[in-house]
């Protein structure tokens, strides 16, 4: 009775400490449940429509919880610009996420480090990037290749007879052909997939699990939660994950370290490359303690496979779910690369001629909104935003997800329209509120990549092929929210232009 009473006595204390102490130290929001917080709002609705539900209802600065850590959450554009932009150094940091301790070795790679570990290692692979071509007509070759094989192969199959094409899997080897091109030096054949689904397979299982409301709900605690039922089974697929991921990136770490001569001066032609001829320089001129290990290798080779691969392809798929239920726009897009391309392959020399085109992009990534919760930052000092004094190392997050379904900034959010995004001289123009790569000095390191390849994809493909809709089996364009947005499966009919 003795021990009841005082576990009892604690349970109280902690509750009242919960509601009414921490709560009030931040902007008001839905009330979180002790010890998983409002991680159960998730089960019966998507995290996006939770997100909205709770913007209108508490405004543009609110707070929810995931398990007992308060997240404070802003939904103004210009609030996000005035913070995340212009006071861009007091929210670089990020939380420091429990799973990682499991998931990779700690808070390294390159979304989820902090300091000079981040900076110095994204300050690297940006410079990866522009040295293997992004930026110059090298990394457009790189593209323009995997987009010239999707088109040759959807070609031979509509030849063959084939009147039903998954065209998402499609997508997903061409963009995953390009992100292992440029971490590991080649692409996937579509002669035998085995590799590509493997790898495919581990990205979307992690994804996945980061949307899972038991993910969420174990964050801060996971080495208790995993001993109890139902949670057990989240854990031991995170444990299984991580198994997976380290086997796959781990033999290509060593394949690539059996064939490199680290002292040769020739241009790396791969990140695995640069990455580990930049650690050989640096221990053979003995830099003590620098940040290019293999631990972080492996978490940025995660990390750049999972932004580069999974976010690219399900938008593409999007876009084409739009352009067959919106069969006027397809029209609208075919006529204006008919007059500036015809049946040759579009270039970013086209660009700047193919407005509707590039609205068509923009609105796609408006529309899907594929990431429902952005990755939290985490204060570096006390900073005040919209009257709420907010300390240092709270978690926050900029939630693009409402902003680009916002009214104010969208009207009509929910339809599909590409004319949103063109001027009175029927010019593209992109709004700050349009914000798909989120904004400030975390935001998205692969942008140039992504946008590289929804302009060449998009252009590509609609240039020489034309999409429809298979009598019967109609495109449901359910939304099936965890880590990303992705459609349910999905068929369609395609026959070649030219």
């Amino acid at each position: 009775m003795g021990l009841f009473l005082v576990a009892l006595g604690l349970l109280a204390v902690y509750l009242i400490h919960f509601y009414f102490i921490r709560r009030r130290q931040f902007p008001p929001g839905p009330i979180p449940l002790p010890f998983i917080g409002n991680a159960y709002s998730f089960i019966s609705t998507p995290m996006d429509t939770c997100f909205q539900k709770w913007k209108d209802e508490y405004g543009d600065i609110m707070t929810f919880w995931l398990g007992d850590t308060p997240i404070v959450s802003i939904h103004d554009s210009k609030v996000i610009y005035d913070t995340f932009v212009k006071d861009a150094d007091a929210y670089i940091g990020r939380q420091q996420q429990r799973w990682n301790e499991l998931l990779r070795p700690g808070h390294t790679g390159l979304l989820f480090s902090e300091g000079s570990l981040w900076r110095d290692n994204r300050r690297f692979a940006l410079q990866v990037f522009r040295n293997l071509g992004l930026g110059r007509n090298l990394m457009q070759e790189r593209v323009l290749d995997d987009v010239i094989a999707l088109i040759d192969y959807t070609k031979k199959e509509i030849k063959a007879g084939t009147t039903e094409f998954n065209f998402f899997d499609e997508l997903d080897i061409s963009i995953g052909s390009v992100i292992n091109s440029i971490e590991f030096g080649y692409r996937f054949s579509r002669d035998d997939r085995t590799e590509f689904i493997r790898a495919k397979k581990l990205a979307t299982e992690q994804v996945k699990m980061s949307g899972s409301v038991m993910f969420r709900t174990m964050e801060q605690h996971w080495e208790y939660f995993r001993y109890l039922p139902f949670f057990r089974d989240t854990y031991m697929k995170v444990f299984n994950s991580d198994k997976e991921h380290r086997a796959f990136f781990g033999r290509q770490i060593e394949e690539h370290r059996k064939h490199i001569d680290l002292e040769s001066e020739e241009e790396p032609t791969d990140y695995v490359e640069a990455f580990l001829k930049h650690q050989h320089k640096l221990d053979k001129e003995g830099v003590v303690g620098h940040s290019f290990s293999e631990t972080q290798l492996y978490s940025a080779l995660l990390d750049l496979w999972l932004a580069g691969q999974e976010t690219t392809a399900t938008t593409l798929a999007w876009l084409f779910i739009y352009v067959i239920k919106n069969p006027e726009v397809q029209k609208k897009c075919q006529a204006e690369l008919d007059e500036f391309v015809g049946d040759r392959i579009v270039t970013l020399d086209d660009k700047v001629n193919l407005n509707y085109v590039n609205a068509t992009v923009a609105e796609a990534q408006r529309l899907c909104n594929l990431v429902p919760i952005n990755v939290p930052h985490r204060t570096t000092r006390d900073v005040e935003i919209m009257g709420h004094k907010i300390p240092k190392h709270t978690v926050i997050m900029n939630q693009i997800s409402t902003v680009m379904h916002d009214e104010r900034y969208f009207p009509d959010a929910k339809s599909f329209k590409p004319e949103r995004f063109l001027d009175e001289k029927g010019k593209f123009y992109a709004p700050p509120e349009l914000m798909p790569f989120s904004v400030g000095k975390r935001a998205c390191l692969g942008e140039g990549l992504a946008r590289l390849e929804l302009f060449l994809f998009t252009a590509n493909a609609l240039n020489q092929l034309q999409f429809g809709e298979i009598p019967g089996k109609p495109i449901s364009g359910e939304r099936i929210v965890a880590g990303t947005t992705a459609p349910a499966p999905w068929v369609c009919s395609i026959t070649a232009r030219y």
